[in-house]
Parts: C-alpha cells; structure tokens; sequence
C-alpha cells in the first residue's frame, strides 16, 4: 500500500471517528441518551438544525423512504388516476393491505395504504404506474430527490425494502418530510389516524404519536433488520414546529420522547416530560381477538384432558370391580 493511500485511509478512520464521537458528546451534554445511531432536530419553519448526532451518516432508511415515494407520485400523477395492480406488486413481502392482482384503486387509495399501513404492495403498484417498473421508478425518485436537497440519498426501492446501494441520511429524511408537509395533500394523509379503502379495508396510521399526544402533526415509520427503526415526523406546540428524524435506533419511542421534549425546549417552547404512552398503546379489537383464541385453546385443551383422566378412571374401576367378583372380596 503506497503512502498515499495509506493517508487517505487513515484520514477517513479519523474523521469518521471524530464524527461519531462530536455526535455523542452532543447528546451527553444535552442530559439525555438514546439508542440511535442518528437523529437529527431541526426547526420546521427555518430549516435550521438545533441538534443532531451523527447527521449525515448513510444508513438505511427502511419505510421512512416511503414519504419520498409519496412525493414524487404527487408530481406525477392525480389523487383519482386509476391504478392497476400487477401481479409483482400484490406479491410484495409485508408489510402490506393485500391488494390482488387485476385489481383497480385510485392513487388516493394507494397513498393512504401507503403512508398509514406502510403497504410495500401500494409502493409498488404506484412506481409501476409513474414509471413503468419500480427499478426506473427508484433511478427517477434518487434524481428527484437530490434535486430536492437530499444529496446524499440513494433508492434502490420504492418501499424501503433491503436492497444493495439503498440508503439515506438523518438530515435528508428531515428536510424530505418538511418539503413533504408543504403539500396539502400528503400532509393530511400523513396527520390521518384512519382511512377506508375499497372493500372496507381499514388502514390504521402506524405513527402512534397521533393517539398519544396533541403535539404530533405528522409521521412515518420505519423499521428493518438491517436498518433497526427509523422515524420522521413533525410536532407543534403553539406557534413553534420540529421535525425530528431518527434513525437506526433500537428503541424508538423511548428515544424519540426525550427529542420532542428536548426540541420544544431548544425552541423556547418547553413542554412537560412525555410519559411512556406508546409502547402501552392498545388497539383493542384485534388484540381482543387473539386473547378470545388463546383462551378458547387453552380451554379445549383442559377440557380434553378430562376426558382422558375420566376414561382411564372408569377403566380401573371395572377392573377391579372383576376382580372382586372373581376373589368375592368387597
């Protein structure tokens, strides 16, 4: 290895080094840690960035992709253009609502499934209708968004799925959500906590911010195994408004309450500590369902294992009724 090279590469470790190291010193002089390996808090209004750690590290961002996919489809086509389903599309990996190949929606429809459900299966079906194919869609969207400031944005996918040479960063995702929230359209789909689409499927906003707290306006999440949970979203507190973007965080709403506390604070705005609300969010009709199935189980099996210790009792008792009838005991 030459000199040269041995420099640069040296040069590279320490930077990248020093990166990480100014990011955590950030949080831990702020008083608070979290499990994230980037964050970023930034002003809505201005754009200017009041705290962040790690900001500019590529990373992958899993389904928080799936607002820049939003976009460019509001580019390109009208809330009631028809869609056609393909069969690749219906066959796209959760998560997903399960729509069928031959089937029709508007791309009002798909944008709802799309930023509430995170359906990998509308992503598709909408790439397939702006471009044709969701590998030309992807090569469009990573011009696109560049163009938008996102510079340091590649997409492979329109949903966020792994895939090679995919990934983002921290402060792209902010700026993407606040260019985002200028549409009308995409910013009222995003705040919507439920939506029903054709065969009354109902779709329910993953972003449990907006049953927990006045305060969210907005959101997407996220989460792979390469990519741990990632988060972009927007909070308001009076005339004051954040964007937070997270990504690569092992638990989620646990980082993510001290960030909107820490944001309002840095914006003059402070609010009260944020309790744990969202990891004991409840949605009761299908958890319902699945305690009535466990139960009814565990009841089936009790009830058959009476019947056996029954059966094997009745047996022993005519054999030893035999038997006394033989010996003429009692």
């Amino acid at each position: 290895m030459s000199f040269r090279v041995k420099y640069r590469f040296t040069a590279f470790v320490v930077l990248a080094v020093l990166l990480v190291t100014a990011g955590l010193a950030a949080g831990e002089e702020e008083g608070f840690e979290v499990s994230a390996r980037s964050f970023v808090i930034m002003d809505a209004k201005t754009g200017r960035i009041l705290l962040s750690l790690n900001p500019q590290v590529f990373l992958p961002p899993a389904s928080t992709l799936k607002v820049m996919t939003a976009m460019s489809v509001v580019e390109h086509l009208k809330m009631d253009d028809k869609v056609r389903v393909s069969r690749h599309a219906a066959s796209a990996p959760p998560s997903k609502v399960g729509i069928k190949p031959g089937e029709t929606y508007t791309v009002r429809e798909l944008l709802y499934a799309l930023l509430l459900k995170s359906g990998n299966d509308a992503a598709r079906a909408l790439a397939e209708k702006v471009s044709g194919s969701e590998a030309a869609f992807a090569r469009q969207l990573t011009h696109e968004v560049r163009q938008w400031g996102a510079y340091r944005t590649t997409c492979a996918t329109a949903n966020g799925l792994p895939a090679d040479n995919q990934y983002s960063t921290a402060q792209d995702l902010a700026l993407m959500l606040r260019r985002a929230m200028r549409d009308p359209e995409l910013a009222k789909i995003m705040a919507t906590k439920y939506y029903t689409i054709q065969g009354g499927r109902k779709l329910r906003n993953h972003n449990r911010f907006l049953f927990t707290t006045p305060l969210a306006v907005a959101g997407k999440t996220g989460y792979t195994r390469a990519s741990k949970h990632t988060y972009v979203g927007m909070f308001k507190n009076g005339k004051h408004e954040i964007i937070i973007a997270l990504m690569g965080s092992k638990k989620k709403w646990a980082d993510l309450r001290p960030l909107i506390e820490k944001g309002f604070e840095l914006e003059g705005a402070p609010i009260a500590k944020l309790p744990p609300a969202e990891e004991k969010l409840w949605f009761g009709k299908r958890s319902k369902k699945k305690v009535r199935r466990r139960v009814y189980k565990r009841s089936r099996r009790k009830r058959r294992c009476k019947v056996v210790m029954g059966s094997s009792a009745s047996v022993t008792t005519k054999k030893k009724a035999a038997i006394k009838r033989k010996t003429g005991s009692r």
